[in-house]
């Protein structure tokens, strides 16, 4: 009897343990977004002289915790869209749902974060971002290549981290071009394939692993497309276009001779930046 509840004892111990750690994920995570959000809106003030106050946008790929439409709603009136179903509420047809569309293990890890740990997430987005009472955002299941919205519906439409994910992306610009008002603007920001991080490890074996490794498979859809496929799709639809790509100084220090000979088939630029951030107006 001693020795099982020394064996329940630790086991409770190690649980309490991991539950603090993820929660303190939960937290850093929210500071992370919230920080890049600080990041986003200064670089629209400055480029535009834009205040992200009172207008109508779309965040694409908003994610299954959706921070910026979430801390974009404090302002404006924001529809976050994404290609997975979100679940913001405890809803049998949703669960069914993403059961469906997904997998049951999909839809097992989805329930237990919104449960356990979201809450702690959104608590601390709210608490940086001084949002007060909680706003209920509107979030809508579709896919970027077919918008349902009507044209020139949006003042400002963003995008974070998503683009390296979506088959067609020249159906999702054509589509920004379309529902983007005059004068409407837009923030995208795509993980390149080619970057360090581009395989979406996280803690990749060898740098660019993802590039030197035939056998490499990433576990999520990547379309691999190259920077000067994204800058020629974007510059067919847009004319007033801007392609932000600063080098990683950490990254660069990475790749050695020995690399670059390696990857002879990729530029420096393209090895070495941290995101491709695509700013244009309509």
């Amino acid at each position: 009897m001693g020795k099982m509840e020394t064996y329940t004892h630790s086991g409770i111990k190690d649980y309490l343990q991991l539950l603090k750690k993820v929660m303190l994920s939960s937290k850093h995570k929210a500071r992370a977004n919230y920080k890049n959000y600080l990041k986003i809106k200064e670089i629209i003030k400055k480029k535009y002289d834009l205040d992200l106050k009172r207008l109508k946008i779309l965040d694409i790929g908003c994610g299954q915790r959706y921070p910026y439409t979430f801390l974009l709603s404090k302002d404006n009136q924001v529809i976050g869209i994404d290609l997975d179903i979100i679940l913001n509420k405890h809803d049998l047809r949703v669960y069914k749902a993403i059961i469906s569309q997904n997998s049951f293990n999909r839809f097992l890890k989805t329930f237990l974060r919104f449960t356990f740990f979201d809450r702690q997430y959104f608590k601390e987005l709210s608490k940086l971002n001084k949002s007060g009472k909680k706003k209920r955002q509107i979030l809508m299941h579709m896919n970027a290549e077919n918008l349902r919205f009507h044209d020139n519906s949006f003042d400002f439409i963003i995008s974070v981290l998503s683009f390296e994910h979506f088959k067609n992306v020249e159906k999702c610009v054509k589509e920004i071009s379309r529902v983007l008002k005059k004068g409407g603007k837009f923030y995208i920001s795509i993980d390149v394939y080619s970057g360090f991080y581009g395989g979406h490890e996280l803690n990749p074996k060898k740098p660019w692993n993802h590039l030197i490794n035939k056998n490499f498979k990433p576990n999520v859809f990547l379309n691999k497309m190259r920077l000067d496929e994204y800058k020629s799709i974007f510059s067919k639809y847009f004319n007033k276009i801007e392609f932000v790509h600063e080098e990683n100084q950490k990254i660069k220090e990475l790749l050695t001779p020995e690399l670059k000979n390696k990857l002879l088939n990729y530029s420096k630029i393209e090895l070495t930046m941290k995101e491709l951030i695509v700013l244009g107006e309509k």
